[in-house]
C-alpha cells in the first residue's frame, strides 16, 4: 500500500490526473493559463500589441497620436467649394462607412435566412483505433461447430474508419422559413434607409460646418472692423482729452469698450478654429488641416411648407426605416406563430465503413421526418408575446415620428424664411447704421455728442453687419436641414450655390 492509502503502482491521484490532462489540452490548444484562471482573461493582446493597434487606428484617422506615422493625404490645391465638401463625406466620413458595414451585415443575414430554405449538405468522418478488436462468444454446442472453428465472432475491428454524407431538404409547408426570409429582407431595406439617413445627416453636417466656418470668418471680419474703428476713436479721444476738450471719464469708457472688443476678437479667432476643426472632422480631413473655403452669395430657394411636408412623407429615410421595421416585426411574429406546427424535412445519406466484417461497406439511404416543438417550456409563447408588443410599439413610434416630422418641417421651413427676411432687412439697415455712425462722429467732432454716443452707434452698425454676414449662411444651413427632413439629396442645393469666377475666398 502507498502512503496515501492507494494500492501500490496505480499511478497519480485521479483528480490530479484530470487537472494535468486539462492543462495539457489547454497548452496543446494554444490557451494561456491566464485565459483559464482569470475572470477577465488577458484578451490575447499584450500591452505593446494594444498600443500598436491604437497607433494604427490613429494613423488611419490622421490623428497625431504616438506611433502614428501615416500622414494625411495632401489637400487639393485651392479653396474648397461646397459641392467638394459634400463629395468628401462619401468616402471619408467614418459614420457613413460604419453605416455601410451595417448594410453589409444585414445582407449577410438575408443570405443566412435564405439558406434555411435551401438543401443542407453535411459530411462527417472518424477514424478510431481501439485497444483490441471486439468479439462475442458463440453459445453453440461443440458438436455443431466444425473442427477448428473459432469459439467467438468478430463484430468490430481494432481500427475503424467511417464516412457519412447527408443531404437534408427542408419542407416549409407552414411558411415559417419564408416569413423569416421576409423579415431579414425588411431588415436589409431598413438598414439601407438608415444608411441614407446617416449619409444625409453627415452631408448636412458638412454643409453646416461649411457655413459655420464662413460665418465665423465673417464675424471675425466684423469684429476687426469694429476694433479698428474703436482704436481710432480711442486715439481721437486721447487727443481731445490732452487738449482739454474731453473728460477722463469719456476716455475710460472708450478704453473699456476697446478692451472688450479685443477680447471678442480673440474669441472670434477661437470660433474660426473650432469651426474649421468641425468641418475637417466631418469631411474626413486631418482635424487641424488649413482648410480654406469659397464664399457663397446666392440665395437658397425655399419650397412652401405643404409641398415640403408632402415630399417628406414620401422620402424621409427615418419614416422608411420605421415602416420597414414594422414589416420586419410583422414577419417575425408570423414566423414565430407558425413555429407551433411541425417542421418537416427529407433527404438522403451515404455511409461508408472500412470494416469488412459486414457487406456492403458502402450504402445509401433516404429519409423523411419531422420535429415538433410543443412549447411546453413556455419560451415560444413568451417570444410571441414579446413580438406582439414590439409590433404595437413600432406602430406607435411610426405615428409619433409622423407628428414630429410635420413639426420639424414646418419649423425649419419657417426658420429659413425668417433668415432670408433678416438678410433683406439687414441689407437696408447696414446703410442706415453707417449713416448714423457718420452723423454721430460729426457731432462728436463738433462737441455735440459724447464718445459713448459714437460707440453706441458703432455697436449698432456692428450688430447689423453681423446679421448681414450671417443671415445668408444660416438660411443656407436651414435649407439643407429642410432637405434632410424631406429625404432628398443635398447635392443639388450645393450645386446651386456655385460661386461665380472671382468669388471671394475665406
Amino acid at each position: 500500500m502507498a502512503a496515501d492509502g492507494r494500492p501500490a503502482g496505480r499511478g497519480p491521484i485521479p483528480g490530479r490526473r484530470t487537472a494535468a490532462c486539462a492543462l495539457a489540452l489547454a497548452v496543446a490548444a494554444g490557451c494561456s493559463p491566464t485565459l483559464l484562471t482569470r475572470p477577465g482573461g488577458d484578451g490575447g493582446w499584450s500591452a505593446e500589441r494594444r498600443s500598436l493597434e491604437l497607433a494604427r487606428r490613429a494613423a488611419a484617422g490622421f490623428v497625431p497620436a504616438d506611433g502614428a506615422a501615416t500622414a494625411p493625404p495632401p489637400a487639393p490645391a485651392g479653396p474648397l467649394s461646397l459641392p467638394e465638401a459634400i463629395a468628401l463625406t462619401r468616402g471619408a466620413n467614418r459614420r457613413i462607412l460604419e453605416a455601410e458595414q451595417s448594410v453589409d451585415a444585414a445582407a449577410a443575414r438575408v443570405r443566412d435566412a435564405r439558406g434555411r430554405l435551401l438543401p443542407d449538405v453535411t459530411g462527417s468522418g472518424r477514424y478510431t483505433a481501439y485497444t483490441d478488436p471486439q468479439r462475442v462468444q458463440t453459445q453453440l454446442p461443440a458438436a455443431l461447430l466444425p473442427a477448428g472453428a473459432p469459439d467467438s465472432l468478430l463484430i468490430r475491428e481494432q481500427r475503424v474508419g467511417q464516412l457519412n454524407g447527408t443531404l437534408t431538404v427542408p419542407v416549409d409547408w407552414t411558411g415559417e422559413l419564408v416569413q423569416g426570409l421576409r423579415a431579414a429582407q425588411a431588415g436589409y431595406r431598413g438598414e439601407r434607409a438608415r444608411l441614407w439617413a446617416t449619409t444625409l445627416a453627415e452631408q448636412v453636417a458638412a454643409v453646416r460646418g461649411y457655413f459655420q466656418l464662413l460665418q465665423a470668418e465673417a464675424l471675425r471680419e466684423v469684429t476687426r472692423q469694429t476694433l479698428a474703428f474703436q482704436r481710432a476713436q480711442l486715439a481721437n479721444a486721447e487727443q481731445r482729452f490732452t487738449s482739454g476738450r474731453l473728460t477722463k471719464n469719456e476716455v475710460l469708457v472708450v478704453q473699456v469698450r476697446l478692451a472688450n472688443v479685443e477680447q471678442e476678437a480673440r474669441r472670434r479667432d477661437l470660433g474660426v478654429d473650432q469651426a474649421r476643426w468641425s468641418l475637417n472632422q466631418v469631411i474626413g480631413r486631418a482635424v487641424d488641416a488649413p482648410t480654406t473655403l469659397l464664399d457663397v452669395r446666392t440665395r437658397p430657394d425655399l419650397p412652401d411648407a405643404d409641398s415640403a411636408l408632402h415630399e417628406a412623407f414620401a422620402h424621409n429615410p427615418v419614416l422608411v426605416a420605421l415602416l420597414e421595421q414594422q414589416q420586419r416585426l410583422d414577419a417575425t411574429l408570423a414566423a414565430l406563430e407558425r413555429g407551433w406546427l411541425p417542421r418537416l424535412a427529407g433527404g438522403g445519406a451515404i455511409d461508408w465503413t472500412s470494416q469488412q466484417i459486414s457487406m456492403p461497406q458502402e450504402f445509401g439511404s433516404g429519409f423523411v421526418g419531422f420535429t415538433w416543438d410543443l412549447g411546453t417550456d413556455g419560451r415560444r409563447a413568451a417570444q410571441i408575446a414579446e413580438a406582439q408588443s414590439e409590433v404595437r410599439r413600432s406602430k406607435l413610434a411610426l405615428e409619433g415620428e409622423l407628428r414630429e416630422l410635420e413639426t420639424a418641417v414646418r419649423g425649419t421651413q419657417r426658420s429659413t424664411g425668417e433668415r432670408l427676411a433678416a438678410l433683406d432687412a439687414a441689407q437696408a439697415a447696414v446703410g442706415q447704421a453707417e449713416e448714423n455712425v457718420r452723423i454721430r462722429t460729426q457731432q462728436f467732432d463738433a462737441g455735440r455728442a459724447t464718445s459713448e454716443d459714437v460707440l453706441d452707434a458703432e455697436a449698432l452698425l456692428a450688430e447689423q453687419r453681423a446679421v448681414l454676414a450671417t443671415a445668408l449662411y444660416q438660411a443656407h444651413t436651414r435649407r439643407a436641414e429642410l432637405q434632410q427632413l424631406i429625404g432628398l439629396p443635398v447635392e443639388p442645393l450645393a450645386a446651386a450655390t456655385g460661386a461665380p469666377a472671382g468669388s471671394e475666398t475665406r
